[in-house]
């Protein structure tokens, strides 16, 4: 059994949780509106409070209400009183596909005959039973005709389908029959994790770690066979040896999850194993760590490439290189940080941590930093293609920020 981490743990900062209970909107019909009713008003309906519901719902919404552009407002509990939809603009429902909530988005849809929101289906993961690998421990969660089909009415009864990213879209657009979906691509929030860069910290780390670089791996269970479903062939399969055999010369280090056939290496010390993070922490443990590269390996299937590229833009906001499949999930990464073999997986972390080749080492993260500037949320050009999508209806030439993913 692992117990607690034998290694040091990275400092992290006491953090405010965010309220996980929407507090209930004020009445349309009250007769002191307070000013926020001349804005208009959002309400998400979340699939859940981690990652997927902060990256795509919670972060947008808290700049949108921080910027004054609108009232947006999260829920997980489905509110069946037409009268509360009076003088909304949009309403936004995440990954839903059970029967139950098949039936809220027909009631959402009898309701919006009278009070004409714009209804939004938001989904950052592949569904379909068919497109998600064996490996993957979660695939019993979908794993039913009736969630397929669920999934099918729903996203053909809405407006418009928002995804993160070209491969998903041309995915659910041949498996729904839905033209009218979107990219909108993951964004990172500057108050999140866009502050933590340090470049005096990043070449004293450097040189520190010269003899024994430290290389991380991020990930949940998920990436792995841990039921020995597919023979141990996983996301991991193709570099595991390498992993193994480097132990020496590499610090190598996971977060969240290792592999089970690595399970010896994290007994005996070889490999540091860190516990996953509550998701607010985790810019913070992740920046502590001082890695000098991730590594982000993918066995190349529909469901890896329906992936966003966000491990890579987090990587870049860090400040850290990131060595990434070459698949186009990881299309925004340059060249000489994407490998297919894992033969070019070991000459290319090699030339990556060359010593000898430090100031290139810095500049390459001086281009990537740019990559991660881009996508900062609060940028206008990203808040506003989410504003895009809220405000506007699919394929209108109002949208100008959507034009740069679509």
């Amino acid at each position: 059994m692992i117990g607690a981490s034998p290694f040091p743990q990275p400092l992290v900062p006491p953090v405010v949780g965010m309220p996980q209970i929407p507090v209930p909107l004020p009445s349309p019909n009250s007769e002191d509106q307070p000013r926020e009713h001349t804005m208009p008003r959002y309400v998400n309906y979340l699939a859940d409070y981690s990652g997927c519901g902060h990256w795509r719902i919670l972060w947008p919404e808290a700049v949108i209400n921080a910027r004054g552009d609108g009232m947006s407002q999260s829920t997980t509990a489905m509110v069946s009183d037409p009268r509360w939809y009076t003088g909304v603009t949009c309403i936004k429902v995440q990954r839903q596909a059970s029967e139950h909530q098949k039936e809220f988005i027909k009631f959402l849809k009898n309701v919006q005959q009278e009070h004409g929101f714009k209804i939004i289906y938001e989904v950052d993961d592949v569904v379909f039973k068919e497109c998600i690998p064996d490996y993957n421990k979660f695939k019993f969660a979908f794993d039913t005709e009736e969630i397929r089909q669920n999934c099918i009415e729903i996203i053909n009864m809405v407006d418009e389908v928002t995804v993160t990213c070209d491969f998903m879209r041309r995915l659910y657009q041949e498996k729904t029959g839905q033209e009218k979906i979107t990219v909108i691509p993951n964004f990172v929030p500057n108050g999140w994790m866009g502050q933590l860069y340090n470049p005096i910290k990043v070449r004293r780390e450097f040189e520190n770690n010269r003899r024994k670089p430290r290389i991380l791996y991020t990930g949940s269970g998920a990436h792995y066979d841990v039921d020995n479903k597919t023979g141990g062939k996983d996301d991991l399969t193709e570099v595991r040896d390498f992993i193994r055999d480097t132990v020496d010369k590499y610090q190598w280090i996971f977060v969240g999850a290792f592999p089970p056939t690595l399970h010896d290496l994290v007994e005996q010390r070889k490999i540091e194993f860190h516990q996953w993070l509550p998701l607010l922490k985790y810019p913070y443990f992740i920046a502590n760590l001082n890695a000098q590269l991730m590594v982000a390996p993918l066995q190349v299937n529909d469901f890896n490439k329906s992936k966003s590229d966000i491990k890579f833009i987090e990587a870049c906001v860090l400040g850290i290189p990131c060595l990434c499949q070459d698949m186009e999930t990881y299309s925004t990464a340059p060249e000489q940080l994407r490998f297919k073999t894992v033969e070019e997986f070991e000459a290319k972390i090699e030339r990556i941590l060359d010593w000898k080749k430090k100031n290139r080492y810095f500049g390459n993260i001086h281009k990537l930093r740019e990559i991660g500037q881009k996508r900062i949320l609060e940028l206008d050009q990203n808040i506003g293609a989410h504003l895009e999508a809220l405000n506007t209806p699919w394929g209108s030439d109002e949208r100008k920020f959507l034009k740069e993913w679509n």
